[in-house]
């Protein structure tokens, strides 16, 4: 009799009939790519992508969701003293509250999630399909008035609400928890090495929460020393900025200048959602340390808008996918075409990214063709 896995199952499963696939991208590449693997038969350059949006959450965030949950759980931290569960209590830009509510749910706990105005209609309404409750950054001062006076960022109130509460909210802290990085670690870099049979050279990702880029980063350049691992920036993020001030003090203050400019120009942030931050995470620089994306060897500005072609460009090849996944098709194009102009790779390049969430989360966004025109600006520039 054949034994059906469980949605909990499929995700980062151990067995390799279960893994996201990995599917080839290289035909999106630049004429200068698609001419340089022409000359270069034995050499080629190809992009694959990772299939993250095949997880029941659709998304790659259910990795960490399950990751920290069943953790946390282990170590007793969803227990409240009286023995009761706590609630999980969570920020996110979206994708992370989907899976934590999936799985979360799955395991038999109320979760409420917090998120912004920034987020899609559609995955706010993933959120509470999957069970949680949704509460909007926004506007949640008036629910909590004294513990949260005016403050509107969801992280912050991630914060303040589980420690005025307790023995109620169980914080799932994703920006600073280490158990995010470890379960792209251990399960999307290990998955990555072996489809590849090794053959990986550039690993290309946006950041967020940053346990992504370095989780697999970090896995990757244990494996491989030669690995280089790239972050894919939004042009109003400043990670690339604080990346490079770490490094090169004056070209990361004059990065960051440049950020403050076109943000204040433009009248507003980073668009693609899920991708690029205002300050570093515990995860991009931790503590311990002090090392500032420590697994990641440089990094490549994306304009939003840019992303979304992609998307649209990936979509008319018969993948749906997210901005983050833009963002990082664009990257990727960017390594691929700078690698066509140097002398051929022994084994040939092989860039891996993540298509890391379902583009029909922004139907009403980045495949909208009346909000592209109302927030493009790169025809006004």
């Amino acid at each position: 009799m054949a034994i059906h896995p469980s949605p909990l199952d499929l995700v980062s499963s151990p067995l390799p009939e279960h893994w996201t696939r990995l599917v080839d991208l290289t035909a999106q590449l630049p004429p200068s790519v698609q001419d340089y693997n022409a000359s270069n038969p034995a050499s080629p350059i190809t992009l694959l992508g990772k299939c993250e949006f095949a997880n029941p959450g659709m998304s790659h965030k259910d990795r960490i969701a399950k990751v920290m949950l069943q953790r946390a759980e282990a170590r007793g931290d969803l227990v409240a003293p009286d023995g009761s569960k706590k609630t999980i209590l969570a920020a996110s830009s979206g994708n992370t509250g989907c899976s934590l509510a999936l799985i979360g749910t799955l395991m038999g706990y109320e979760v409420v999630i917090i998120t912004n105005a920034k987020c899609s209609a559609e995955k706010q309404t993933h959120i509470r399909s999957n069970g949680a409750t949704l509460w909007l950054a926004e506007t949640l001062p008036a629910q909590f008035p004294k513990e949260l006076g005016v403050v509107t960022d969801y992280m912050e109130q991630e914060r303040i609400l589980s420690e005025a509460f307790p023995d109620k909210y169980y914080s799932v802290d994703q920006y600073n928890n280490a158990d995010n990085m470890d379960a792209h670690k251990s399960t999307t870099g290990r998955e990555i090495w072996e489809q590849t049979g090794g053959k990986v050279t550039h690993f290309c990702m946006s950041s967020s929460t940053g346990g992504t880029i370095q989780g697999v980063g970090s896995y990757l350049k244990e494996k491989r020393g030669d690995v280089e691992v790239v972050l894919a920036d939004p042009e109003k993020s400043r990670l690339r900025g604080l990346l490079e001030e770490q490094r090169d003090p004056e070209a990361g203050k004059i990065l960051l200048g440049a950020v403050e400019a076109q943000i204040k120009a433009e009248g507003g942030g980073v668009k693609v959602e899920g991708a690029g931050k205002e300050a570093l995470t515990a995860l991009m620089c931790p503590p311990a340390t002090g090392k500032v994306f420590e697994f990641v060897d440089y990094a490549i500005d994306v304009n939003d808008f840019d992303a979304f072609d992609a998307c649209r460009e990936t979509a008319a090849a018969g993948l749906l996918v997210g901005g983050s996944a833009g963002a990082n098709i664009c990257a990727s194009k960017i390594i691929a075409a700078k690698a066509a102009t140097e002398a051929p790779r022994e084994g040939g390049v092989t860039i891996v990214t993540l298509l890391c969430d379902h583009g029909i989360k922004y139907l009403s966004k980045i495949f909208n063709d009346d909000w592209i025109r109302k927030n493009d600006n790169r025809a006004k520039m």
